[in-house]
């Protein structure tokens, strides 16, 4: 049986450090310590990083979901995701819905629950996913479309929008 364990801990850690390859996301130390599994609870401050980094890829799996229902919808411009709201079609990109994401759901949750940091984002983006699983719809795909709707009622006034000055 510890065998079996032991084997199951290796495989945990080589996948962990196969996705730190491959991807953008840093995976605490801690993680990555073959000896550190079955020694005990995880402190607070483990809790909280594990958090932040199952959250990196559940942040991920929301854009990307959300962009394929997007080409669902609305098919791709020149190969690039879009999402079209009366006269206006925006370009968007996995970068793009995942800062949105962060700026508007996660530092928000994370000011309502300081104390949890992402182990409250964690549960928002757990809980979503079970009510997908359950049949329903995805808040985020709803949040996300009125977030663009906004954007193009916005425009439409003729309100002036904030521009980040690009340097050349």
């Amino acid at each position: 049986m510890k065998n079996d364990k032991s084997t199951n801990v290796k495989q945990l850690v080589e996948r962990l450090r196969e996705i730190q390859k491959q991807s953008d996301i840093t995976i605490p130390g801690w993680m990555l310590d073959e000896n550190r599994y079955g020694k005990g609870e995880l402190t607070v401050e483990e809790q909280r990083e594990w958090a932040e980094t199952i959250v990196q890829s559940m942040r991920g799996t929301v854009a990307l979901l959300y962009l394929i229902s997007c080409e669902k919808r609305w098919g791709l411009r020149e190969g690039e995701y879009q999402i079209k709201t009366g006269e206006f079609t925006f370009g968007l990109t996995r970068e793009l819905i995942e800062n949105l994401l962060i700026k508007h759901v996660e530092r928000t949750l994370i000011e309502h629950r300081p104390q949890e940091q992402y182990l409250a984002v964690f549960q928002f983006y757990y809980a979503d996913d079970q009510r997908v699983k359950d049949g329903g719809q995805s808040w985020f795909s709803s949040f996300l479309d009125d977030i663009f709707v906004d954007l193009a009622v916005r425009l439409r006034t003729g309100e002036t929008m904030p521009v980040k000055p690009v340097m050349h």
